[in-house]
């Protein structure tokens, strides 16, 4: 006995399958627009670690300026998560269709995204301390690897509009894991320096991928689109 209605036209995808983007059926769209309210509510989260101060009005400036710390990870925040929104929005303009892999490896990466404000409050109350660093390095090293995770899937699977080629989809994830090296980096700099000088080895990552581009990229890589190509 079937457990439920059966479709009349016989057009319901089984399990694995894969979505079109243009597609009677909604599959596509549905994982677009999950992935950006993730995004959404993420970021507005990240204000919640900045605590109002319960002082009395006389005090209230000096309160405000011991709250330095938690703004200034929360600003930080914004713009990490703004980053790999963007990459985000690049990579799914550049897909045909999604399978169910890539569909799995994306809550991965949503999962990291939403775990976000956490680490972002720890940063702001307790930034000298290397574990809130290191936990927050953690994170966006975990999502900076399902990202490129997401980028070979879509590449090995065929779900690009245009395949890439060997040279673009080489640079692709050299680019996209070079954040990953970065992060792991400043985990031990925060225990044998300080938290700050973890935080600082952060700006690596734009001169290192400035190298990778200019040692790797391919001269035609933003003739077609691609994962990385910035419109």
């Amino acid at each position: 006995m079937s457990s439920g209605p059966e479709s009349d036209s016989g057009d319901d995808p089984p399990s694995g399958s894969i979505y079109e983007r243009h597609s009677k059926g909604l599959e596509f769209d549905r994982v677009a627009f999950f992935s950006d309210a993730v995004f959404a509510i993420a970021m507005t989260l990240l204000v919640v670690g900045i605590g109002i101060p319960q002082v009395r009005d006389a005090n209230l400036e000096r309160a405000l300026g011991n709250k330095d710390a938690e703004i200034f990870s929360f600003f930080l925040s914004f713009v990490v998560i703004g980053f790999y929104w963007l990459a985000h929005h690049r990579l799914f303009a550049s897909l045909a269709r999604v399978d169910r892999r890539l569909m799995e490896i994306n809550l991965l990466f949503l999962a990291a995204i939403a775990f976000m404000p956490f680490p972002t409050a720890l940063v702001g109350s307790y930034g000298n301390r290397p574990i809130a660093v290191v936990l927050y390095a953690s994170t966006l090293a975990a999502a900076s690897f399902l990202d490129a995770l997401m980028v070979w899937r879509a590449h090995a699977a065929d779900l690009l509009r245009r395949p890439l080629t060997s040279e673009v989809f080489r640079w692709t994830i050299v680019a996209s894991l070079a954040p990953v090296v970065v992060f792991v980096v400043s985990i031990p700099v925060a225990y044998a320096a300080s938290p700050e000088w973890a935080l600082y080895t952060w700006i690596l990552i734009f001169p290192v991928e400035m190298a990778i581009d200019r040692l790797l990229k391919p001269a035609d890589a933003d003739r077609e689109p691609h994962p990385r190509r910035r419109r």
